[in-house]
């Protein structure tokens, strides 16, 4: 099966009833219904698709030349283990979460949707991955956008 999650920050300002009467029921430039949205496509076919709730994600990485690996707590974690045996994660902690959604096609590929609370603070320290604030390991510095490599393929 193919695979593609969507993440989704909800914008806590948007007025459906302001939609519904100025605009068919639909956002528009002054009111937006989502602040931003990144979405991604596990590259390889996915046997095996699952999201584990509560869990301890692990964050590893390099500070300057030195390996570090931080246990960060209540996440939600989507995992995708391919036809090959690789394993895709992508988290998010579960304090951002507002809702989720998993639409499966006629064909059986999944489109899983992550919709994140708005004005919650959180750290992305690399693609597919939502940290809140709170929960981020005070001695790693804060990712800058621009350090955030990568394509949108994981």
């Amino acid at each position: 099966m193919k695979v593609t999650i969507t993440v989704k920050e909800v914008n806590p300002d948007f007025d459906q009833e302001l939609a519904d009467r100025e605009n068919d029921g639909h956002e528009s430039e002054d009111n937006i219904r989502y602040n931003w949205e990144d979405e991604f496509e596990v590259k390889d076919e996915v046997k095996d698709f699952g999201i584990r709730n509560n869990e301890t994600f692990i964050l590893e990485g390099m500070k300057g030349e030195e390996k570090f690996s931080h246990e960060i707590p209540s996440m939600m974690i989507v995992e995708c283990v391919g036809e090959n045996g690789a394993v895709t994660q992508f988290a998010a902690s579960r304090k951002l979460v507002k809702d989720t959604k998993k639409v499966i096609d006629k064909k059986g590929d999944v489109h899983f949707f992550i919709f994140l609370k708005g004005k919650h603070a959180h750290v992305n320290p690399r693609l597919g991955v939502y940290i809140s604030e709170k929960d981020f390991p005070h001695e790693l510095p804060i990712p800058e956008e621009e350090e955030i490599s990568g394509d949108e393929e994981e």
